[in-house]
């Protein structure tokens, strides 16, 4: 599987990340460790894990442990102040039996998460604290929301920022400034993927769009979102999703092309009824 740097970190991290969080609710163990040994072998360096994840038993991240010294392991974290920051590090180390983690990712999506972030005895100072002591190296936020992302850009230099990149977005306008404020601060961009679809009743009259969001029905679906997504100027995507896609996500990663012009075009057009009555501010 293909890698690419993670911004001004020289890190190389596989076109692909996995978010554990809904791979290891599963039932059977057996299943979590197998498609975690097909990932890694597969190539997949890059692995997301939250301390409200609750692995099973050792089985379920044997795999990991046993090829960390490979393994890019990002740690997420809602917290906002230095304690609390510093706590779920070390939960998160200890849950999964880790020395460290690679990036801590703070999740903000408020103004107030801002200030907090930022401030006195925020989970700012928290991460310095951790890193001074080994347990982490790197710092990246995630946010759903364009504002947030913009500002947090502004006010330190994150290595990582993880973003909704998507074709239904990007062509209603939603992330473009984002990608420039990423590259020009050198902060390494990490794609958020559901590998869900928006299908979309328009009602142009009163200016509205009703939007519901299911799971991709067919490896074309899969392969297209992957496509758009690797096309922009991106580290990784970080798919959070169902064991039943994980293979095609697989596929689509190894056969990844980047999309034409004219491929990029029908996707636009797709997307211009939509781009009149969608606020993806909103979302």
């Amino acid at each position: 599987m293909q890698r690419r740097i993670l911004g001004k970190t020289q890190e190389e991290l596989s076109i692909i990340g996995l978010d554990l969080e809904k791979l290891l609710v599963s039932e059977y163990n057996y299943e979590i460790k197998r498609f975690l040994e097909k990932f890694i072998l597969g190539g997949v360096n890059f692995f997301e894990i939250s301390p409200t994840l609750e692995p099973k038993d050792e089985a379920t991240i044997f795999p990991i442990n046993l090829h960390r010294d490979k393994l890019f392991i990002a740690g997420k974290s809602f917290s906002k102040s230095s304690d609390e920051i510093q706590l779920d590090i070390k939960e998160l180390l200890a849950k999964f039996n880790l020395q460290y983690l690679d990036l801590i990712q703070i999740v903000a999506n408020t103004q107030e998460d801002i200030h907090r972030i930022l401030g006195p005895e925020g989970a700012l100072e928290g991460f310095f604290a951790a890193k001074n002591l080994g347990l982490v190296k790197y710092i990246g936020f995630s946010t759903n929301k364009e504002s947030i992302a913009l500002q947090l850009l502004e006010s330190y230099d994150f290595d990582s920022i993880t973003f909704p990149i998507d074709w239904m977005n990007w062509y209603t306008g939603y992330g473009r400034k984002v990608i420039s404020k990423a590259k020009e601060k050198g902060t390494g961009v990490i794609s958020k993927q559901n590998l869900i679809k928006k299908i979309t009743k328009i009602n142009a009259e009163k200016g509205i769009s009703d939007l519901l969001y299911i799971p991709s029905e067919s490896y074309e679906e899969v392969k297209t979102t992957i496509r758009f997504s690797l096309t922009k100027p991106i580290t990784s995507i970080l798919c959070s999703s169902h064991i039943n896609l994980l293979e095609w996500l697989i596929k689509a990663a190894d056969e990844f092309t980047p999309l034409d012009i004219q491929e990029e075009e029908n996707l636009r057009k797709s997307c211009e009824d939509l781009g009149k009555v969608f606020n993806p501010k909103n979302i």
